[in-house]
């Protein structure tokens, strides 16, 4: 198992859990969940474009700055440690973004501006022979963000732990984003 594929899940799963914000703290818009949620698609499309390949390496540090959909440019700062024959990984990706414009399935284009930017620390065990896992993670930052409903912006302080195996997949997630408490959990069965 190489970190592109573990992360990936892990950020999947970090998404699946985020859908649960609601409003800004900004100074001008609340968000309904259903807009967080557009906000959040569009903020991930951004994130797919400077997406590592898979690797074996034991340490990668990459930087990117690509440009956004619709003008503006995002960041993209990482660094993965990892031990395959202990089956252990460290990863830190920083996301910064600057007048980047992104629109959502829905058709909404976003601004976003780092705020300053949002930083996700993980750290994975795992073992090449089963396929099992575990990982613990910080995701905090925060965004300012604009679009047709009015500007404001979101901080982030999340905490979250990830279990699984090639069936299944368990975790929780924890703490606060766009000011909201949350707490989740999510299990999903192949």
């Amino acid at each position: 198992m190489t970190s592109a594929p573990l992360f990936r899940r892990a950020s999947l799963a970090l998404a699946a859990f985020t859908l649960a914000c609601g409003d800004s703290t900004g100074p001008r818009t609340t968000l309904t969940d259903e807009q967080v949620t557009d906000l959040l698609e569009a903020m991930s499309s951004v994130a797919s474009i400077g997406a590592l390949p898979g690797t074996s390496m034991a340490v990668i540090s990459a930087s990117q700055t690509v440009d956004c959909p619709n003008g503006g440019s995002a960041s993209l700062s990482s660094s993965v440690n990892e031990n395959q024959a202990a089956g252990t990984a460290t990863i830190q990706v920083i996301q910064g973004f600057s007048g980047c414009r992104a629109t959502s399935k829905k058709g909404r284009i976003w601004t976003f501006d780092g705020d300053p930017n949002v930083v996700t620390n993980i750290s994975v065990s795992y073992n090449q022979t089963t396929g099992a896992f575990s990982l613990t993670g910080s995701q905090v930052g925060g965004v300012r963000f604009a679009s047709d409903l009015g500007s404001g912006s979101c901080r982030i302080d999340l905490s979250f732990t990830l279990s699984g195996d090639a069936s299944s997949i368990a975790g929780m997630l924890s703490g606060t984003a766009c000011g909201h408490n949350i707490e989740q959990s999510i299990s999903v069965t192949q």
